[in-house]
């Protein structure tokens, strides 16, 4: 039987080295491109709540006549917030909300809020890890309360210029819609504040829940940033080592740390509409301070933390051009509300600048 010739095998030739070379590299693109949803999804998660700085117009609806008249109420009410997304978009959710602050409740016409989240709704938004969070809202129709919850979220970011252990703040200005009564909506500047567990996560601590702590225990040269702190903006209103509850420290302030049997512990402030610098109509002194206005300092800081004060002045003088800045380039204040709290924030200045009213006003005022 006739049978074809065999031919010669023809032996393909070697790739360049070159090709050897890009193989990996290839391998790698290939693997990137054709990823799993998981780690694709992973990547095009927006930005975090408060990893943001910029200002959201929000639209907050809700039944706010009903909150109005029943503020005294520590009930929740149904209500959206529409927001917007990194590319434009418009998202509207379903949250719930309820007044909060009993203080201000009092006082103001309009409540502040807690708003509530479903957490699992949120996994994947720029909400995500939020059960709830504070909302400082607008007090009085009338425009020249603004002034004040912008002092005060200004106030949180001049911690920030000082600490990483400080809660973090996101500026809004909110359209607040009634959604059960025709009426035109009221905008106003309000901003929402860190949870307690976000701060103690990103600082790979935790929230303590603690009856009192003695100052020893807590970190000395961040307690001497607090104290140091609340001296410039003119705080009275707060307790760092206990609080009214015998079982649950503190008074406007949070504490973190590792665990309750652990130390350092670290002491982060909250709530300055009672300071000098805000300088509220409401605001008063505590009882039996000796004070007169909420404009007077009183450094109430620990003696225990004396020695690292000299450390945490050195870092408010580095800082001031910077916090000066946060109210020279705030739009949202009025002339009159920015000079008064630059003049204020200069006399802590002169204050830190002066070693002899350092001592007399700082120093030798230590708590023991």
């Amino acid at each position: 039987m006739d049978t074809e010739p065999v031919k010669d095998v023809v032996r393909p030739k070697q790739p360049p080295a070159l090709f050897n070379l890009l193989i990996p590299g290839l391998a790698l693109l290939c693997a990137l491109l054709f990823a799993t949803p998981s780690v694709a999804k992973k990547d095009n998660k927006p930005q975090k709540l408060f990893s943001d700085s910029s200002e959201w117009s929000v639209t907050l609806t809700g039944p706010w006549h009903k909150i109005e008249s029943r503020s005294s109420k520590d009930a929740r009410y149904p209500a959206q917030l529409t927001y917007p997304r990194d590319n434009g978009e418009q998202v509207t959710i379903d949250i719930e909300v309820a007044p909060r602050a009993l203080t201000r409740r009092r006082i103001c016409d309009f409540p502040p809020l807690k708003i509530y989240f479903d957490k699992q709704e949120m996994k994947g938004t720029e909400m995500r890890g939020n059960k709830s969070l504070k909302l400082v809202t607008y007090c009085d129709t009338n425009k020249k309360y603004e002034q004040y919850y912008i002092k005060e979220f200004l106030t949180y970011r001049i911690y920030n210029l000082i600490t990483e252990y400080s809660f973090r703040v996101k500026p809004l200005m909110v359209d607040y819609k009634d959604s059960e009564r025709n009426w035109k909506p009221v905008t106003r500047f309000s901003f929402l504040i860190e949870d307690a567990d976000e701060v103690a996560d990103r600082n790979d601590l935790k929230k303590l829940t603690i009856g009192k702590v003695p100052p020893a225990e807590l970190h000395a040269v961040e307690t001497s940033n607090f104290a140091l702190f609340q001296y410039m903006i003119g705080n009275l209103d707060w307790a760092a080592t206990g609080g009214p509850d015998k079982d649950k420290c503190c008074h406007n302030a949070k504490i973190i740390g590792t665990g309750v049997d652990d130390v350092p512990k670290y002491v982060i402030p909250y709530d300055f509409d009672s300071t000098g610098l805000v300088n509220a109509h409401y605001a008063a002194p505590p009882d039996k301070l000796g004070v007169r206005t909420v404009r007077e300092r009183l450094y109430r800081g620990f003696c225990a933390q004396n020695e690292t004060l000299p450390q945490s002045a050195d870092l408010f003088r580095q800082k001031r051009p910077e916090i000066m800045a946060l109210f020279e380039e705030n739009t949202h204040l009025t002339n009159s509300s920015r000079k008064r709290a630059i003049r204020y924030l200069e006399a802590f200045y002169e204050i830190l600048d002066d070693p002899e009213m350092f001592k007399r006003e700082i120093t030798d005022k230590c708590r023991g």
